[in-house]
């Protein structure tokens, strides 16, 4: 084998590498809890609405929806409610930040991302934005895993702290997740890292981007 073709092999498998991503685990396995039993399920599971004018909004903004909590959100019985708790909740965002973090549950199958805003140091304060495994959503778990380097299956329970993060753009609805409600923080109980500083999700997400 001659040197020269020796790089050519070599550089194209080093591309192969640097455009290697995840791939989803088919079938699917069933969630650990079914969609009839996750909290506030009829809000995760929405569907994309047929018309709709998003707010544009970076992470900061996401997280100062903690000024503006839902009317009761001590009650049990109000962050359980399977209706929106908030006018907040009817709302469509587009969200633009940095991707630091994506596991796929195994209690409802989503995949949960963690985004900070563009530019910040890993250690930054996060949202949450939640992607369910709904037929309607096939294509957008397809895009993200797309965006994702390394070459293996995500399946329930696989997470991914990021190296580098991605700059992406998430499009969906407002949604406060209560199941994970606190009163001594607004960071909730067991609400992904550390680094999540709210309970607003964007959840459903239908549209995900790359902000390049």
């Amino acid at each position: 084998m001659t040197v020269k073709f020796a790089t050519i092999i070599a550089a194209l498998f080093s591309a192969q590498l640097v455009c290697a991503s995840p791939t989803e685990i088919v079938p699917l396995p069933a969630p650990t809890t079914t969609v009839a039993k996750q909290s506030r399920t009829t809000l995760k599971h929405r569907k994309r609405p047929l018309l709709y004018s998003p707010i544009p909004a970076a992470v900061p903004n996401i997280i100062a929806l903690n000024q503006q909590l839902p009317a009761g959100v001590k009650n049990v019985s109000v962050r359980g409610r399977n209706a929106p708790i908030s006018p907040i909740e009817n709302n469509v965002y587009t969200v633009e930040g940095d991707l630091w973090r994506v596991k796929m549950e195994d209690n409802d199958d989503e995949y949960h991302l963690e985004i900070s805003a563009r530019g910040a140091s890993r250690t930054t304060d996060r949202i949450v934005a939640e992607i369910p495994p709904d037929p309607a959503y096939a294509g957008t778990r397809r895009q993200l895993v797309s965006m994702l380097p390394g070459s293996y299956i995500f399946k329930p329970k696989t997470s991914r702290d990021l190296a580098y993060s991605i700059p992406i753009r998430v499009t969906g609805y407002a949604f406060f997740d209560g199941h994970h409600w606190s009163s001594k923080s607004l960071r909730g109980n067991k609400h992904g890292t550390a680094f999540t500083a709210t309970l607003w999700e964007i959840h459903p997400v239908w549209k995900v981007e790359s902000a390049h």
